[in-house]
């Protein structure tokens, strides 16, 4: 069985390893891989003339244009050319979009905080002049925080949304928000700025986030502390035991969306209640060998006779790519049984 590995924007990108941890994972579990260069004009001639069966996919998560093109490629790969990915089409599909996020959650039952997309400058204006603040304006796309203003006043959101719709859309400006260096403000992020919709969300009073992991049949679970407003971001982890009831809505979250590589981050709030802030198919945290530890000693949980069972171990080789490579070779082959079975 050969993978592809699909060569993305994040191999240029400094802080992200791109395709190197799918090729290490392979090379350490010995499957046969081929590295196909997914921005490449020439997308449907390098996957027709390669003999992978199924191809390994990281994902862009900073430029709006760049991940719907690469989710787009995605769409005919999967859907229309039939080729296995991993992760799943519906897992990007609410990657990095708040917008396909919201919605899912909102039509599974989950728990969120109340989201609002609006498509025109009326109707948004309308609502901040009829709603209590602060409130949450969000980015459609960005990872740790970026993009997220927590607005406290009805100005400041005239202001945003003046930008993103402009005079008239010819002249919008966008959401803009500026790159930092030392601290400080340098200049706007024109590149990502964000036009023609507002996302707006109902402010929580956060105490911190949970970020609770499914890789197959691994469970992880994790705390993300507060740093100034934010948790997204903050480098701050807390390795406690992650409560039971959130476990089980991971789990179910997982089984209603059928998803096989997924975090969730929950919002607990300084009352004790839960809500969904992010589901993140691509994710990984480098700097540790586990993603979780309890009284410190690294593991994971697996799902065993209704309930959650601890295994200590360390299973985060290579930002938990080794586990997605596992878990793809084992769907593809209970894939190549059913197919065989069936001809």
């Amino acid at each position: 069985m050969k993978l592809g590995i699909l060569k993305g924007f994040n191999d240029f990108e400094e802080f992200t390893k791109g395709s190197e941890f799918y090729a290490k994972s392979c090379e350490e579990l010995g499957i046969d891989y081929e590295i196909i260069d997914f921005t490449s004009s020439d997308w449907i001639e390098l996957i027709k003339s390669s003999d992978c069966y199924g191809f390994l996919v990281r994902t862009p998560c900073n430029i709006q244009e760049r991940k719907s093109i690469f989710d787009e490629r995605l769409y005919f790969l999967n859907k229309v050319m039939k080729k296995p990915i991993y992760p799943s089409f519906d897992e990007i599909f609410i990657y990095e979009n708040k917008r396909n996020m919201s919605t899912w959650l909102k039509l599974f039952g989950f728990p969120h905080a109340e989201t609002k997309v609006f498509m025109t400058k009326e109707e948004s204006l309308d609502f901040i002049n009829k709603t209590a603040f602060p409130l949450v304006f969000k980015t459609n796309i960005g990872s740790a925080a970026s993009g997220v203003k927590i607005v406290k006043s009805k100005g400041q959101a005239k202001r945003i949304i003046n930008n993103i719709f402009g005079i008239r859309p010819s002249l919008a400006l966008g959401n803009l928000h500026f790159l930092k260096k030392f601290g400080l403000k340098i200049f706007p992020n024109i590149g990502e700025a964000q036009k023609h919709y507002v996302i707006i969300q109902e402010y929580k009073d956060v105490k911190w986030e949970w970020r609770l992991i499914k890789v197959g049949k691994s469970y992880f679970g994790q705390q993300k502390l507060l740093k100034g407003e934010f948790c997204s971001g903050s480098g701050l982890v807390g390795f406690v035991k992650p409560p039971d009831e959130l476990l089980f809505m991971l789990k179910d979250i997982c089984d209603k969306g059928n998803f096989d590589s997924m975090a969730v981050d929950i919002l607990e709030t300084k009352d004790g209640e839960y809500f969904v802030n992010e589901l993140q198919t691509t994710f990984g945290y480098e700097k540790e060998d586990s993603e979780m530890y309890i009284d410190g000693i690294p593991g994971r949980f697996t799902f065993q006779n209704g309930e959650f069972v601890f295994e200590e171990g360390k299973f985060n080789k290579y930002g938990s790519s080794l586990l997605r490579v596992e878990s793809f070779v084992q769907k593809l082959q209970e894939l190549d049984k059913i197919n065989n079975f069936n001809k």
